[in-house]
């Protein structure tokens, strides 16, 4: 292919001038617009930690996206021109931020972990080796100066079930089921809403909680049809901040320490447990920063266990 130049532009325009413009470090706000010619304007923020809104897309938040979008779409492409039919693919991309003594700091690695479920699982050894190639390929991957891996999950799509709500989970430790975190106000009727919501869409909440962080609420609940809930809360105006897969793992009720020895084995493996809780049919959901590995450790504990 012949070499070619393609030229973006976008305008930035700061909105946080309170009446006193930047005559200190605490006098002005930090949101700001951008804008790109025939799209919508993108409201931002700094990161809380840089005394940011919370609920505002940040630059941290805009670079890690651009990174794993990039990737999803060089991937899709190839998967297309070799063949393999990719039917849904979601990625939980993670960053990590070094700052250093002098205010200053980089993006030290990211990882992407991008589910993709195909149609054939003959090509699944070609689907996972597509995920190289397209790191190789890809625009944004190549303009920057971190280290960036990616973990790919492959798998088959089976036909789906009359009823959902009656789905197992598989015996791999995962599970059809996945675990939504919603942002919710902290105020009286904020879970209500939510649940109505859900309720009216005939989303069946199948496990979760809901906690306070920082003055705001934060709930993680487990659903069948992680797309029909996301619908039913935007509809709603109430946010999803990140729909992602969970392992589920059948513990012996009258068997005390199940709970240590499975983090154990999982911290073991370099698998971190970033949400726990249980479902209705009295199983352990664990939502983790590497599903494939935590299911190579959930596999292992259940032959064990026989």
């Amino acid at each position: 292919m012949t070499a070619r130049a393609l030229d973006y532009a976008a305008r930035v325009i700061w909105d946080g001038n309170t009446g006193e413009g930047t005559r200190s470090y605490t006098s002005y706000d930090r949101r700001y617009r951008a804008l790109v010619a025939g799209k919508p304007d993108l409201a931002g923020s700094a990161d809380p930690a840089f005394r940011g809104d919370a609920d505002a897309y940040n630059p941290e938040d805009l670079f890690l996206t651009s990174v794993s979008a990039c990737h999803m779409l060089l991937y899709l492409s190839l998967c297309a021109r070799k063949g393999v039919r990719v039917l849904a693919y979601e990625d939980d991309a993670q960053g990590r931020l070094v700052l250093d003594a002098s205010g200053g700091g980089r993006f030290e690695e990211i990882t992407l972990r991008p589910h993709v479920t195909i149609d054939d699982e003959a090509k699944a050894a070609l689907a996972a080796e597509l995920h190289d190639t397209a790191h190789e390929l890809c625009f944004i991957a190549n303009s920057c100066s971190a280290r960036i891996r990616h973990r790919p999950t492959i798998q088959t799509r089976r036909a789906a079930p009359a009823d959902r709500r009656a789905v197992p989970p598989r015996h791999d430790g995962s599970s059809a089921m996945r675990d939504l975190e919603i942002a919710l106000d902290h105020r009286p009727g904020a879970l209500a809403d939510m649940g109505e919501a859900l309720g009216r869409a005939g989303v069946s909440v199948e496990g979760g909680g809901v906690f306070v962080v920082d003055g705001r609420g934060v709930a993680h609940f487990l659903v069948h049809d992680g797309a029909a809930a996301r619908r039913a809360l935007a509809a709603a105006g109430i946010r999803v901040a990140r729909e992602r897969e969970v392992l589920a793992q059948r513990l012996r009720q009258d068997e005390p320490g199940q709970l240590g020895t499975l983090a154990r084995r999982m911290a073991d493996a370099g698998v971190n447990i970033e949400v726990v809780y249980s479902d209705h049919d009295h199983r352990l959901i664990l939502v983790v920063d590497d599903v494939a590995a935590g299911r190579a450790v959930s596999e292992a504990w259940e032959r064990e266990r026989g």
